[in-house]
C-alpha cells in the first residue's frame, strides 16, 4: 500500500490552514536541525538531554508527528529530510494548560493516597469504578509516560516502542506519546483493563454542547485519532512489560468548561471572584487498527527519495482565484521561494 492509495487517505482529515505550515521564527538556513533522518542508524529510546549538542532524536515519531503524517505526507517527509517546521510561532493557551495540569494533579493525588477515594470526574459514568493506574513494577511509569516531568518528551521517549517492519534491517522509528492519564478497572467479564484519558479545556456557552459530535465530524476527528494512537502505544507497552491488562476499547475524554456556569465573575466592585468549571465525560469508542499500517506507510514515506506530491483540499476540484488558503497558490509560493530565496524555506 503506497501513499495516497485507498486505505491510507481514509485516515487523513482536512489539512490545516497553510499559515500553520510556516515557521515565522526561523532564520534563513536554520529551518533544519543539524542532524536529519538517517535510515542506516537504528532508532533508540534511551534518555537524551534535548539541550545537549550531541542529542539525536531524528528517528523519533511522536503522536504529533503521526498527526502531521495523516494531515500531509509531504509536510511529514520535509520534516525528516529537511528539518521542516510546520508550526507557526504562537503563545500557548496557558489557561488550558494549567487546567489540564490541575486535572492531572487531581488523579495523581488519588494515586498517591493509595486509590482510597473516587474521582468526582468519574462519578455517574461508565468509569465510576475506575482508579488511577499504578504500574506494578515501575513506580515512575505515570510520571514518565504521562509527561509529568520537566522537558517531558525527553523522558517519555524512553518508554517509546522501537518499531521495525519485517523487511527493515533494524528499528526505524521510536514511537512514543504522552496521554494525559491512565485509569484501571475491570471489564464486564472481570478482566483488568486500562483506559486512556484525555483532558480538554474550553469556555463554551451554552455549556451543554453535543460533545459526542466532536468525535464523528471531520473537523474534530483528530480528538479520536489521538486517543487511538495512545491506545495502540499502550497495547505495545502492556505486551513488553508483561502486564495482565488489555486496553479498554472505550476511551475517556473529560471536557472542562470554564466559567460558563457563573452569573458573574466579579460579585462586587473591586472584589475578585472565583473561576469555576463544569465537567463532562465523553466515552469515545476506539479502533486503533489503523495505527500499525499507518506506521508502515510513514516509514515508506520517509524512505522515499522525493517528497510526496502536494495534496489538494478534498472539496477543491478546480482552480479558484488565488487565496491564501488555496493549496495551488501555496504550492507555487513554495516553488518560488525555493528558486529565488534558497535558505528562506525548507
Amino acid at each position: 500500500m503506497t501513499i495516497g492509495t485507498p486505505g491510507n487517505e481514509s485516515w487523513q482529515y482536512l489539512p490545516g490552514h497553510p499559515r500553520d505550515r510556516v515557521h515565522l521564527g526561523a532564520k534563513p538556513g536554520e529551518y533544519g536541525p543539524k542532524k536529519l533522518y538517517d535510515p542506516t542508524i537504528p532508532a533508540t529510546n534511551h534518555f537524551q538531554d534535548w539541550q545537549k549538542a550531541n542529542s539525536n532524536f531524528t528517528a523519533d515519531l511522536s503522536r504529533s508527528k503521526m498527526d502531521l503524517f495523516l494531515k500531509s505526507p509531504r509536510d511529514f517527509w520535509l520534516k525528516y529530510h529537511e528539518g521542516y517546521k510546520e508550526q507557526i510561532d504562537s503563545p500557548k493557551w496557558t489557561i488550558n494548560d494549567r487546567i489540564g495540569s490541575l486535572s492531572e494533579a487531581h488523579f495523581d493525588e488519588i494515586r498517591a493516597n493509595g486509590n482510597t477515594t473516587t474521582s468526582p470526574l468519574l462519578v455517574g459514568t461508565i468509569f465510576q469504578a475506575a482508579k488511577p493506574f499504578i504500574h506494578p513494577s515501575n513506580p515512575d511509569f505515570i510520571e514518565i509516560f504521562c509527561g509529568r516531568r520537566a522537558n517531558s518528551w525527553s523522558h517519555v521517549r524512553t518508554l517509546g516502542v522501537l518499531y521495525q517492519r519485517p523487511s527493515d534491517p533494524h528499528a526505524m522509528l521510536n514511537v512514543y506519546g504522552e496521554p494525559d492519564d491512565i485509569l484501571e478497572m475491570k471489564d464486564e467479564e472481570g478482566n483488568p483493563v486500562l483506559v486512556i484519558v484525555d483532558f480538554k479545556a474550553g469556555s463554551k456557552h451554552p455549556p451543554n454542547l453535543e460533545y459526542e459530535k466532536w468525535f464523528t465530524d471531520k473537523y474534530h476527528v483528530g480528538y479520536r485519532l489521538q486517543l487511538e494512537f495512545y491506545a495502540w502505544l499502550l497495547e505495545q507497552i502492556i505486551a513488553r512489560d508483561n502486564l495482565p491488562h488489555k486496553v479498554h476499547p472505550i476511551g475517556a475524554n473529560i471536557h472542562l468548561n470554564v466559567g460558563r456556569s457563573q452569573d458573574t465573575l466579579f460579585p462586587s466592585a473591586g472584589a475578585l471572584g472565583e473561576l469555576t468549571f463544569d465537567h463532562t465525560l465523553i466515552p469515545v469508542e476506539l479502533d486503533w487498527s489503523w495505527v500499525q499500517p499507518s506506521l508502515d506507510l510513514a516509514i515508506e514515506c520517509i524512505l522515499d527519495t522525493t517528497p510526496p506530491p502536494v495534496q489538494q483540499l478534498p472539496m477543491r476540484q478546480t482552480r479558484w482565484p488565488d487565496k491564501i488558503h488555496d493549496n495551488w497558490a501555496f504550492a507555487e509560493r513554495y516553488e518560488w521561494l525555493m528558486k529565488n530565496h534558497p535558505g528562506s524555506w525548507p
